[in-house]
């Protein structure tokens, strides 16, 4: 499992690599045009380090359904930071993920908060 902090609540759970490809499939179901642009492009980090990292942005429109929310025009204003830790056979053991978040993941959040209540 990877420790899942990518949530719009300061929550933390552990999420299955299946889960996180779910999600990331949910997202681009809401926003089918989405592009992933580079601040900085992955990069291994100065030294001995085993850390790889990306600075990210994406572009799009929430046009698309998903998880019963329907779309709503808006543009895609979405980045963040990744960093992954690779071992010497080069899978990786950690990632660690920073970012904002979409308008349809607020909504999608909302929901999920208000049925949970």
């Amino acid at each position: 499992p990877i420790r899942d902090v990518c949530g719009v609540s300061n929550t933390e759970r552990l999420a299955t690599p299946d889960e996180l490809g779910e999600r990331c499939m949910e997202f681009l179901a809401a926003h089918p045009d989405t592009k992933v642009m580079f601040h900085y492009k992955p990069t291994c980090g100065r030294g001995k380090s085993k850390w790889v990292y990306a600075h990210w942005y994406e572009e799009g429109t929430w046009s698309g359904k998903s998880r019963g929310i329907e779309p709503d025009g808006s543009a895609l204003d979405v980045e963040g930071q990744t960093r992954f830790f690779v071992d010497d056979s080069l899978k990786i053991t950690s990632m660690v993920v920073t970012r904002t978040f979409s308008k349809w993941e607020k909504k999608l959040q909302g929901s999920t908060t208000a049925g949970s209540s």
